[in-house]
């Protein structure tokens, strides 16, 4: 069933592409979630619109990853954790809390599939400083974590 996605998916298309997709895949997932709709002549004319949708948001994205990157240079982010006497945490640091602190600081979203936490997993599990880096569009700026022992 050849679909016009009417949002971005990650690793599968932007608005306006037209996919061909299972007849499950778009009834079961697609549809509901209002991410797509049959690819009808009449919505193939409104690819056009579509495209200039994306281009905008597009645009928009570059503007605040450019934003994000600029505030982020100079960020320091801290997390305070109970940890062992070897320096080991009790509860990790997981992306996800990384990412709201660091949509509180920049003021644009940051989701938590956006950081890379450079081969450390999927959570810091020690005290120190940690770099992450971040995937900005095109941009990849990095971000000192800081985690030090407290409550």
């Amino acid at each position: 069933m050849k679909v016009i996605l009417l949002q971005n998916i990650k690793g599968f298309g932007k608005i306006g592409d037209v996919k061909n997709v299972s007849d499950g895949h778009a009834r079961n997932f697609l549809f509901p979630q209002k991410l797509a709709k049959i690819a009808s002549e009449t919505a193939l004319k409104e690819i056009g619109t579509l495209t200039q949708q994306r281009e905008t948001m597009d645009i928009r994205d570059k503007e605040n990853a450019e934003k994000a990157a600029a505030v982020l240079a100079t960020a320091n982010i801290e997390f305070r954790k109970k940890a062992s006497q070897t320096g080991t945490l009790f509860s990790s640091v997981t992306k996800q809390e990384i990412a709201v602190e660091l949509t509180k600081f920049t003021g644009v979203k940051i989701d938590a599939d956006m950081i890379d936490l450079r081969g450390q997993g999927e959570h810091i599990k020690h005290i120190g400083e940690h770099v992450i880096i971040l995937d900005l569009d095109h941009l990849k700026p990095e971000v000192k974590i800081s985690v030090k022992s407290g409550n």
